[in-house]
């Protein structure tokens, strides 16, 4: 089976497939696009090609039943079509291709840097392998990648992790917020952390070590308030 990520929230409508196609290509191609629909892949396209496994279709005096053997890998999936009336059976092999509108790099993204909205767009773009695509610029926006992306790349999700917002031995403020009252205090990182981690963070002027939650760039909070609902998940 193509390999792409399941579960985003943009799905797009599938194409209309053919009639007239032969139904284990169309049972391929049905396969390809619902998995690019629920993988929230924008304007997904198939095309294949179909081989009969012993060089010659299968005769039949009805519509076969299909029945999928081998989905894994999109450049050669297995399929049987079954008569019947007469159980008849044939193998094929499909390869297919799977193309959609996903996110690329136009001039590249440098590594270990939040990803800024200007460094992505959509492309056309044949998906190979287990390539983790997406068409939805909020699954890349703000995240950084673990190396260098090259100037036209497709984006791969595998990539990407949560930037570094506080360094070890860097300076930082520490906000507590309770209602209306603010409270802040300087502070020095005494770990890495990103967004959401809890590190520890020796505040300067009392010279007390204390658990706190990143929050920002070279800002954290006591870890034991309450989490505020980020800006993307209010949304």
């Amino acid at each position: 089976m193509f390999e792409v990520l399941l579960g985003l929230a943009c799905a797009t409508a599938l194409p209309a497939l053919a009639a007239s196609e032969d139904p284990v290509a169309r049972a391929a191609r049905e396969f390809l696009l619902d998995s690019a629909a629920q993988a929230g892949l924008v304007q997904p396209e198939v095309s294949l090609k179909l081989i009969a496994g012993d060089g010659a279709p299968l005769a039949c005096g009805g519509t076969p039943r299909v029945e999928a053997l081998d989905t894994r890998h999109s450049t050669r999936m297995r399929y049987a079509a079954v008569c019947p009336a007469s159980g008849a059976r044939a193998e094929y092999v499909v390869r297919a291709e799977l193309s959609a509108q996903v996110l690329v790099a136009p001039a590249g993204i440098a590594a270990r840097r939040p990803i800024a909205e200007h460094e992505v767009t959509l492309e056309r773009r044949t998906l190979v392998g287990n390539l983790e695509a997406t068409s939805n610029p909020e699954d890349v926006i703000g995240q950084s990648a673990r190396r260098a992306i090259r100037a036209g790349q497709v984006v791969d999700r595998k990539l990407l992790i949560e930037p570094v917002l506080v360094r070890r031995g860097s300076a930082v403020r520490i906000v507590a917020r309770n209602g209306p009252v603010l409270v802040t205090a300087a502070g020095e990182a005494m770990e890495v952390g990103r967004a959401g981690d809890i590190v520890n963070v020796r505040n300067t002027t009392t010279g007390n070590v204390i658990r706190a939650r990143v929050t920002g760039s070279n800002e954290v909070e006591p870890a034991d308030m309450p989490i505020a609902p980020s800006p993307q998940s209010a949304r």
